[in-house]
């Protein structure tokens, strides 16, 4: 007998009712959509041939004991027959717009969207029975995968883990249950805080599209004043809001430099970049400065970018000690401290947000951009004593330009460095990079999601 009151997998993992984990390519974080259209008006970056891996931090998680490669297939093939953004989906898109009430996405881009078809995916076993998982082609049609791969391999770790263990519906319950139990644990923290806002930043480590829908109309349900939205554009549309959340990643950066081999023409190329950014988004000039050091990009930040730039995400280094470093930054240009917003984003819990803004609330505006926390909160929910497999939670997994390919043919390595050597990345061309941004005395930390 089935009871109703339990939770069971269909329930919570579109692969358990043989689905498609993402069947539409607004099923994605804002900021995909955001660098297409600034890649597409710049026909110098967009149409660069790119090669991305996917990286495990997790020393002790292989996913290929877990997930089997034919259902990893399965997914991967069922999201690249995707062929176009429906019409329905473009208009959608057109009614998103700026400050300035004008229309975000150029006509351009949501023609291209229109006729849009994923590149070319690779998954193979290595020879230590990892999977290697490549995308490649050009950049402006090979930049939705970083997120909707990343989607799939986190949905699939979890829902083939319970199911390699044959765990019952009574211990799934829990697992869900007490999953969701956090979420409001955090919602009353939140609400004995009301001056801190937050968005849902998820998608790419959610355990699943259902469960990131519920975490949202949680947060909009209960904390109408706090919740800022969500940076996933398909629930921002079911949910009526025209304003998902975010502006740009780490790859805008990696690309470009990786095609330069002088030091001085890396830092050029890097801050040149961030200045035809806000040419193109002037309203969304939120600075990301740590793909290769925060304190380099201060120290050695350009007059007119610091003057157009409006905000500050910091990614992978303690707020409590990027908050003043930034605060330093903007009292070198003369500018008001409250009109520049402070978005800390790295591995956020609640208490970890209530302890930084009581520290730092007195640099106003603050607001959070909460990732993992959020829409995979499975640490230690394993209702077990033994976890066979590695850790039964969200894993530290990215997808990230592997390697581009230079006029004459030849590939060269991308690299990000960013504020924590942990997260350096990728090998043969580091060494260059640390020369170049001087970043000899970063020290390792823990790598959280």
């Amino acid at each position: 007998m089935k009871s109703n009151l339990l939770y069971r997998p269909s329930d919570v993992f579109s692969v358990a009712r043989d689905e498609a984990e993402v069947d539409n390519l607004l099923n994605n974080d804002i900021y995909k959509f955001l660098m297409l259209d600034f890649i597409l008006a710049h026909p110098e970056y967009s149409n660069i041939n790119v090669r991305w891996k996917m990286k495990i931090r997790n020393k002790d998680i292989n996913i290929a004991d877990v997930i089997p490669l034919d259902a990893l297939k399965e997914q991967f093939d069922a999201t690249s027959k995707i062929k176009w953004v429906s019409q329905a989906d473009i208009s959608f898109l057109r009614w998103m717009q700026n400050p300035t009430w004008t229309q975000l996405f150029r006509e351009e881009t949501l023609k291209f969207l229109q006729d849009y078809k994923l590149s070319d995916y690779s998954v193979e076993a290595d020879w230590q029975g990892w999977y290697d998982v490549e995308f490649t082609w050009p950049w402006k049609t090979s930049i939705m995968w970083e997120v909707l791969g990343l989607k799939i391999v986190n949905t699939l770790y979890l829902y083939h883990y319970t199911k390699k263990e044959r765990i019952t519906n009574v211990e799934f319950d829990e697992i869900i249950n007490n999953t969701i139990r956090r979420l409001y644990e955090d919602v009353k923290i939140y609400k004995n805080n009301p001056w801190v806002t937050l968005s849902e930043f998820g998608t790419r480590r959610s355990a699943s599209t259902d469960i990131q829908r519920m975490v949202n109309e949680i947060l909009n349900a209960k904390l109408p004043w706090q919740y800022m939205g969500t940076s996933n554009v398909m629930i921002a549309r079911e949910m009526w809001n025209a304003n998902p959340k975010g502006t740009n990643a780490h790859e805008l950066r990696m690309i470009p430099t990786a095609l330069l081999d002088e030091p001085q023409e890396i830092i050029d190329t890097m801050y040149d970049i961030d200045r035809k950014w806000w040419k193109h988004f002037p309203w969304l000039s939120i600075l990301l400065p740590d793909t290769f050091g925060t304190t380099f990009y201060f120290d050695h930040c350009p007059e007119d970018i610091a003057m157009a730039h409006n905000g500050n995400r910091f990614d992978s280094k303690d707020p409590n000690i990027w908050i003043p470093e930034y605060e330093k930054f903007l009292a070198r240009f003369w500018l008001d401290p409250k009109t520049h917003v402070r978005i800390p984003s790295d591995w956020l819990d609640s208490k970890t947000v209530i302890d930084i803004y009581n520290k730092n609330s007195h640099y106003w505006p603050i607001t959070f951009w909460k990732w993992t926390n959020f829409t995979n909160n499975t640490k230690g929910t394993w209702p077990r004593e033994k976890e066979p497999h590695g850790p039964f939670w969200s894993m530290s997994v990215v997808v990230k330009p592997y390697e581009v390919q230079r006029p004459d043919g030849t590939w060269t390595k991308c690299v990000k460095l960013s504020d924590n050597p942990e997260k350096a990345m990728w090998d043969e061309r580091v060494d260059l990079f640390k020369r170049t941004f001087w970043v000899a005395w970063f020290e390792n930390h823990e790598v959280l999601v």
